[in-house]
């Protein structure tokens, strides 16, 4: 891909080769935060405790999405993400820009999606906009008080994690990998539903979703890194773990990396 369009002005500040370490980053602290809070919370519930590291976490991630930006070749795609950065950041500063903030992160992944939409199979197209939904819904449901909302955007969310494996060429190993996920989230939450709940709950803010459905998105996540990691694909498999750590996008703090997942798939399907 050239840095610049014809017809367009605009040239990306940075190569579109660094993407998957701008990525990368911001998925490896999404990873730690929800694996601490994770590890601190789910034995009593969610707590405050938290609060410091999600907002450091969703300031890293928030740089991310300007870094992403800088790398676009496309105005409409870098504005988008400077949208979903920039507003990121400013909700961190005070509660005031909340909603302004919700509406920037979703029209800024939106203008992303749009942009690049001729040059999406359509199988990709359909995926990314369960994920699209899944992020509008989210933010619907706890930023803008549509709170009955709530189950129906956890469960989008989950099933836009879950059909990821329609981004990667997917093998026998990295099937049986997430077949075993399948398998062990079933058990445990079959044998322990408390623990399986609070985990859920706190690592994931899934609310009201079935068992079954939390169980094929740790499948479809583990099928598509798995397969991304042999294949060294590395922008698809820090796209998906800001999926899958991020959990259900109903705050701004999950909102902003469920972003920048989804915008990072999309435009690895537009390098394809």
């Amino acid at each position: 891909m050239t840095a610049t369009r014809v017809g367009r002005r605009w040239a990306a500040p940075l190569p579109a080769n660094r993407r998957h370490a701008v990525v990368a980053v911001a998925a490896a602290a999404v990873a730690v935060r929800t694996l601490a809070t994770t590890a601190v919370n789910a034995p009593v519930g969610p707590s405050g405790a938290s609060a410091a590291l999600f907002g450091v976490t969703t300031a890293v991630v928030a740089f991310g999405a300007v870094g992403l930006a800088l790398t676009a070749d496309d105005p409409a795609v870098g504005v988008g993400l400077l949208f979903v950065g920039v507003f990121g950041l400013l909700s961190l500063v005070t509660g005031a820009v909340a909603l302004p903030a919700a509406v920037a992160v979703g029209g800024g992944v939106a203008a992303v999606v749009l942009a690049a939409r001729g040059s999406l199979a359509p199988v990709s197209m359909v995926a990314i906009g369960v994920l699209l939904v899944a992020l509008v819904g989210g933010l619907a449901s706890g930023v803008g008080g549509w709170v009955t909302l709530r189950s129906t955007a956890s469960t989008l969310a989950l099933v836009g994690i879950a059909v990821t494996p329609v981004f990667a060429a997917t093998t026998g190993r990295a099937a049986l990998a997430g077949g075993l996920a399948f398998g062990v989230v079933v058990a445990v939450g079959l044998a322990r539903p408390f623990v399986a709940g609070a985990v859920t709950l706190v690592g994931g803010g899934v609310v009201g979703t079935s068992l079954p459905v939390v169980a094929l998105a740790a499948a479809g996540a583990v099928t598509t890194a798995s397969a991304a990691r042999r294949r060294g694909e590395w922008l698809l498999l820090g796209g998906v773990a800001l999926l899958a750590f991020a959990g259900v996008p109903a705050t701004l703090g999950r909102a902003v990396p469920f972003a920048l997942g989804t915008a990072a798939l999309t435009l690895r399907e537009v390098d394809r």
